[in-house]
């Protein structure tokens, strides 16, 4: 029984699988990094230049009054570094600095996620960095930076996105040329991080859910569209305001997530099981105007399962 615990232990998180089984992902990932990125643009100036609300003098002096710069140490960012090392010069919270951060992050992202067709054309250096995850572990760490910059203005997204990106890097990358021959132990461990990742976040998210009495008492999927001034759709006076709508809605957005969860597991009904949550995924987002976060959610769900464990043999 042992051995055959260790077997299927070492099967599922280190038998070898194609680098392909993870290129929709990376593009996915890498595509939605970008927009994150620019998406940030148009606010620099908001909250981040000298004197704004989220400018880095602004915070140190919150963290002091309110005794949290002991916590706020694990914080790192290459754009608080960059701030302490000029201060007292223009280029201390610098919004062209801070946009030029953005744009590089965005640039990378996009790189990422065309790797496998822009690394074959590249130095033989820059090419076995590219292809071998040290891309990958950039775009984490530039992306990491930023999260931790925007702290107090991070929403749902960056947790997910973040781990995401960081067991994505694990895996190696096939060029074009070579997606059908390059098998690696990186990937399928890449892959399983991902997906087991996304089943902790889908059951606490059900739980979280299911510990709100509003999604008991059906009104959960009227409680995401009632702040009209950041939705996309204004249902005030509209058939949502029925009962029967609004109610059998929470009651899909409740059963939707942890039945697909199940379902996506399954080898037999994975391809089902995956298009309830992006069902669920493409409520969120238009509900919420997340959409970001609900482009993740969608985009690693797809690691859920055996779609493409077609291992090399031992």
């Amino acid at each position: 029984m042992k051995e055959a615990f260790t077997s299927s232990w070492n099967r599922f998180w280190f038998a070898p699988s194609p680098a392909r089984s993870l290129s929709f992902v990376r593009v996915g990932l890498g595509i939605v990094t970008a927009l994150y990125f620019l998406s940030a643009l148009p606010d620099v100036a908001v909250w981040f230049a000298s004197g704004a609300p989220a400018s880095t003098t602004n915070l140190a002096e919150f963290f002091r009054t309110a005794e949290l710069t002991r916590d706020a140490r694990w914080m790192v960012s290459p754009l608080f570094i960059w701030d302490a090392l000029f201060n007292g010069s223009n280029l201390s919270e610098s919004t062209t600095i801070y946009r030029a951060y953005l744009l590089i992050g965005a640039a990378l992202s996009i790189v990422l996620a065309l790797a496998d067709r822009i690394a074959p054309r590249c130095p033989r250096i820059l090419r076995w960095f590219v292809l071998r995850g040290g891309l990958a572990a950039l775009v984490w760490i530039w992306f990491v930076g930023w999260a931790n910059r925007v702290v107090l203005l991070a929403g749902v997204v960056e947790p997910v996105l973040s781990v995401s990106l960081a067991a994505l890097m694990i895996s190696p990358i096939a060029a074009q040329d070579r997606q059908d021959h390059q098998y690696s132990w990186r990937t399928t461990l890449s892959r399983r991080l991902i997906a087991c990742q996304f089943t902790l976040i889908g059951i606490l998210t059900t739980a979280t859910m299911l510990a709100s009495p509003t999604w008991w008492n059906g009104t959960g999927a009227y409680g995401l569209l009632a702040p009209t001034e950041d939705r996309f759709f204004d249902v005030r006076e509209s058939w949502f305001e029925t009962p029967l709508v609004y109610e059998g809605l929470t009651l899909v957005l409740v059963w939707l997530l942890p039945l697909g969860l199940l379902l996506a597991w399954k080898r037999p009904s994975r391809s089902f099981g995956v298009g309830l949550i992006w069902a669920w995924a493409l409520l969120i987002g238009l509900m919420t105007t997340n959409v970001l976060y609900a482009a993740t959610f969608g985009i690693i769900a797809t690691s859920l399962g055996d779609r493409d464990t077609d291992h090399a043999s031992a």
